[in-house]
């Protein structure tokens, strides 16, 4: 009897210690709010974290989200004395070649030297500073800092900011 009794005793303690980690968290049933995780692009704040943790985490499916069908990025080339603009496909073009050359990617938003959302609840002029820095590999490391003016649009309050144009005046 006390064989059995031991003999149980041992597979309760063994199937107990094999269902139930004493060091392990509590599992954690609650879905997970992507836009609270990435950025609530319903936010303008939101857009710029999310912007920013696309960029960080280089992807550039997520980033294609931040932009409008009629997106336009405009630049000064200062080697030829013009602006330069392209649309969205050429951005997404761009960026995923970045995203793929570099080994990392740092995005920090500064301070807004201008927001205005005074004209309607859909449409927003936002000016930002920024630093980036482009880890190509050990030996390059691009550092730069500039200002974008980006125009955000969205059908109706409350739905997701998309971003419209934007004007980059960066040293990049």
């Amino acid at each position: 009897m006390t064989s059995f009794l031991s003999v149980f005793f041992s597979l309760a303690f063994v199937f107990i210690m094999s269902a139930c980690n004493p060091f392990a968290p509590g599992l954690d049933n609650g879905l997970i709010d992507r836009n609270k995780l990435i950025g609530d692009r319903r936010t303008i704040d939101g857009l710029f974290d999310y912007f920013k943790n696309t960029y960080e985490m280089r992807d550039s499916l997520l980033y294609g989200k931040l932009l409008a069908r009629e997106f336009k990025f405009t630049f000064f080339d200062f080697n030829t004395n013009n602006q330069i603009f392209w649309g969205r496909d050429q951005e997404m073009l761009t960026t995923y070649n970045m995203f793929k050359q570099v080994k990392q990617v740092s995005l920090i938003w500064n301070n807004y030297t201008a927001i205005d959302t005074s004209a309607s609840d859909t449409l927003a002029s936002v000016e930002r500073f920024f630093n980036l820095t482009i880890v190509q590999d050990d030996q390059r490391i691009l550092r730069g800092t500039g200002r974008a003016r980006l125009t955000l649009k969205r059908s109706q309050r409350g739905d997701f900011w998309f971003i419209k144009d934007w004007y980059d005046n960066s040293d990049f």
